[in-house]
């Protein structure tokens, strides 16, 4: 399910739209197979949830996030995917909480955060921009 999830970037980054549509759909459908033998795995929730939002079922998305976070409530890759998925998702504040918590839990990489096309929509807000400034120091 992962390399399906993962080379969405790169055909978003092709303009790709069909391939990306596609390797989202076989992504969700592997990782819901998966799921149900791994219902534990924090990745598949993470990823999967994305591809719901992506599909605009907002409801499900937030509820493999949800799902996500409770299993591993100190997992900075967790609430930064999670971040990711509300920026698409247009919850502004709750990306930026959940992307400051991923930083305060150790989530150090900078460059990821400043080129990642999922947090686009929230690079603006000032929260963002103090974020990215407080790693610096």
């Amino acid at each position: 399910y992962q390399a399906k999830f993962l080379v969405t970037s790169s055909y978003r980054s092709l303009d790709l739209p069909d391939m990306v549509t596609e390797a989202s759909r076989e992504g969700l459908r592997r990782a819901e197979r998966h799921l149900e033998l791994n219902p534990g795995d924090v990745r598949a929730l993470y990823l999967g949830a994305g591809a719901h939002e992506r599909f605009g079922d907002t409801k499900m998305a937030v509820e493999w996030a949800n799902r996500a976070i409770a299993l591993e409530p100190d997992d900075p890759g967790a609430y930064y995917n999670v971040a990711c998925l509300y920026s698409i998702a247009g919850m502004t504040d709750t990306a930026l909480d959940c992307l400051e918590k991923a930083v305060r839990l150790g989530f150090g990489q900078k460059e990821w955060i400043e080129h990642d096309s999922d947090l686009d929509p929230i690079r603006a807000h000032p929260r963002y921009r103090a974020l990215l400034e407080g790693m610096n120091k």
